[in-house]
């Protein structure tokens, strides 16, 4: 019995630090939420289902059990600890304009039906901010104000050409959504009046 804790030792000693040399980027520049994780690439990604729910990232912060990120496919609420549920506001024109077949990308990109199909029940997918509580639209605000070179981010989809079929679409399409938050937290903070 001796000799096979020796052995299982020499093993461990051998393999374990070869596991962290080959895997060190995940360790050094990835954050990691139970079963979700923020990568070295800015995307965040389920790897429990293989699914990426945001695939570029621009800020995010977490509230009590929800990670909230703002990224150019829009706005997502998730869910931490063992229950899945999501809620996305989603950029329409990215699922429409977005190149899926690119070189280097690899297989981590989802796409809007890909994520709808994972989860099924489990995902809430929006087109607006309307059905939203105050607390998410802050929330989202809070995020959408901490990257202040939004329009630098913009500039950048919009002369992309490899990833998007016309990135102008892209961008303009989180700008009216930026526009469409923007407008339902004043709204809800009394700053516009309600017109009936």
């Amino acid at each position: 019995m001796r000799k096979v804790c020796i052995w299982f030792l020499i093993f461990v000693a051998i393999i374990g630090p070869l596991y962290l040399y080959i895997n060190i980027h995940r360790y050094m520049d990835t954050k990691t939420f139970f079963r979700y994780e923020i990568t070295y690439f800015y995307e965040l990604r389920d790897y429990f289902n293989n699914l990426t729910i945001e695939n570029k990232m621009y800020t995010y912060i977490v509230k009590g059990d929800y990670l909230y990120t703002y990224g150019v496919s829009g706005y997502t609420k998730t869910k931490l600890g063992l229950g899945i549920h999501i809620i996305k506001v989603v950029n329409l024109e990215y699922e429409k304009k977005y190149i899926f077949q690119v070189e280097g990308r690899g297989s981590f990109y989802s796409s809007i039906e890909e994520l709808r199909y994972g989860y099924l029940d489990d995902i809430t997918l929006l087109t607006n901010f309307e059905d939203m509580d105050d607390e998410d639209i802050n929330t989202f605000y809070l995020l959408y104000k901490e990257n202040p070179d939004i329009e630098k981010d913009l500039s950048l989809i919009e002369k992309s050409r490899f990833s998007y079929k016309d990135g102008k679409k892209v961008a303009q399409g989180l700008r009216e959504l930026n526009n469409s938050l923007v407008k339902e937290y004043r709204k809800r903070n009394g700053e516009i009046k309600e017109t009936n």
